[in-house]
C-alpha cells in the first residue's frame, strides 16, 4: 500500500468516527448542533442516505425525558429533527452520534418509501450504520411496572393506563400479571 493510498483511507476512516467529531458536554448548545450536522454531513455521504441536511431544521429539545432524538414530519415530508440534550449531557458524544445516525436513517426512509417505522427496513439499516433501535433510558421514569413473573421492567414517566391499571395487560416476554412501583427518586 502506498503512503497516499493509506492517507485516503485513514481520511475516510476519520470522516465517521463519532470519535473524531467527540464534544465535550460542557459546550454550547450552538456548538453541539454545528458538531451534529457536520456529523450528519458525513454519515450521509459516506452512505448515500437520501437525506439533504441543510434542508432540514435541526433543534435542541430541552424537555424530551424518554426519546434521544426525533424526526419532524408534516405530510410524509421531513422537516425537523430535534436532538435531546439531556441524552447528550447523561451519555456523551458517542451515544448521541449514534442517535444522529438513527435519526437520519428515519428521515432516509421517509424519503425514500414513506416508513416512519423500526420494522425490518430500519433494522437493516441501523445493523449498516452500527447504530441502535432503542436509545438508553436517560432520566429516572416515574413508575417502574414490573412483570411478577419474569421481573421484566418496563419505565413510564407519566400516569398511562397501564400504571393506573396493570391488570388489564399482560408481559409481551412471559404473559404474566404486571405490578407498578412508585419511583423511590421521585
Amino acid at each position: 500500500m502506498t503512503i497516499s493510498e493509506n492517507n485516503i483511507r485513514n481520511t475516510t476512516s476519520v470522516k465517521l468516527d463519532p470519535e473524531w467529531f467527540e464534544i465535550s458536554p460542557d459546550c454550547s448548545k450552538e456548538e453541539f448542533l454545528s458538531v451534529v450536522k457536520v456529523y450528519a454531513r458525513n454519515v450521509v455521504r459516506e452512505y448515500g442516505l437520501d437525506v439533504d441536511v441543510s434542508s432540514l431544521t435541526w433543534e435542541v429539545s430541552l424537555r424530551a425525558k424518554r426519546r434521544a432524538g426525533a424526526v419532524k414530519h408534516v405530510d410524509g415530508q421531513p422537516t425537523a429533527i430535534s436532538i435531546t440534550w439531556d441524552h447528550f449531557k447523561q451519555n456523551g458524544w458517542i451515544d448521541t452520534a449514534s442517535t444522529v445516525r438513527h435519526e437520519l436513517i428515519h428521515v432516509h426512509l421517509l424519503n425514500t418509501v414513506s416508513d416512519t417505522s423500526h420494522g425490518p427496513r430500519f433494522q437493516e439499516w441501523a445493523e449498516k450504520l452500527d447504530t441502535s433501535i432503542h436509545c438508553k433510558i436517560f432520566t429516572e421514569p416515574k413508575w417502574w411496572v414490573v412483570c411478577r413473573s419474569c421481573e421484566s421492567e418496563i419505565a413510564r414517566y407519566r400516569e398511562s393506563k397501564l400504571v393506573e391499571h396493570p391488570e388489564k395487560y399482560r408481559c409481551e416476554q412471559c404473559g404474566g400479571e404486571f405490578k407498578v412501583q412508585k419511583n423511590n427518586s421521585w
